[in-house]
């Protein structure tokens, strides 16, 4: 299949440029056109390096990526949604987009014993005023049901991947293991989107529901982030079990 992973110059569209990159024809979309085909040379460097094709990565503007494409991954910031979406709407006909969008944002706790407010100096080990990431709930619930509201008819929306630690997709010497939950209103686009997780080896699916359960996946990756920075942890992931 042909991908257009727009955002893919920044670093979990390496991970899946370069894991998909094995079997299917990636276009990297970017607000610059130079800098994604500067991207997509030195992917293609990765690929050759780790004995795969060394040209099935190319790289372009986001419009012209999502008119070449038969999926579209949206592996933006939130912030950048609207005005990604009007750029590429005008081609967009029959394409899945695929979500892998998180509105998150680092705010400050505070803790309130006893009711009332109590500050103490960040210096200290035991503080309770401390930075985390929070999920910012779009007005529409997720960030996958306004994008699926800019979309034109005929073009589904598929959420997926949002829990996947960028580093570990990227190295290709890691074998992952997570599972990771997918969404959508349309079984037939999920099961495109259940093989696009499967042709990572060791990867799972899991069907989560329709559109609108993004709001409960799009919300684990603050707080995956939060738990691995707490716990002196990296690129957590998630794996369910019986």
């Amino acid at each position: 299949m042909r991908i257009a992973i727009l955002g893919g110059t920044g670093n979990i569209g390496k991970g899946f440029a370069l894991r998909w990159g094995q079997i299917h024809d990636i276009i990297i979309g970017s607000r610059d056109e130079e800098r994604a085909k500067t991207k997509a040379s030195e992917y293609n460097e990765i690929m050759e390096k780790h004995g795969f094709d060394a040209s099935s990565i190319k790289g372009t503007d986001n419009k012209n990526a999502a008119a070449e494409s038969e999926i579209v991954v949206l592996a933006i910031r939130y912030s950048n949604v609207e005005s990604i979406i009007e750029q590429i709407k005008p081609v967009l006909k029959n394409q899945i987009v695929v979500s892998v969008v998180v509105p998150m944002e680092k705010d400050s706790c505070y803790m309130i014993p006893d009711r009332e407010t109590i500050e103490i100096e960040t210096q200290a080990r035991e503080d309770y005023k401390t930075n985390y990431f929070c999920y910012n709930k779009p007005p529409s619930g997720s960030a996958a049901e306004e994008i699926a509201a800019m979309l034109p008819p005929g073009v589904s929306l598929v959420s997926a991947f949002h829990n996947v630690p960028a580093a570990k997709l990227a190295d290709l010497d890691l074998r992952l293991d997570y599972d990771i939950g997918v969404c959508g209103n349309d079984m037939n686009t999920k099961k495109v989107v259940f093989d696009l997780v499967r042709a990572i080896p060791n990867m799972n699916p899991v069907d989560v529901g329709p559109c609108e359960t993004s709001l409960m996946v799009e919300s684990l990756t603050p707080l995956l982030i939060n738990i691995a920075v707490r716990n002196q942890r990296r690129d957590i992931g998630i794996k369910f079990v019986d």
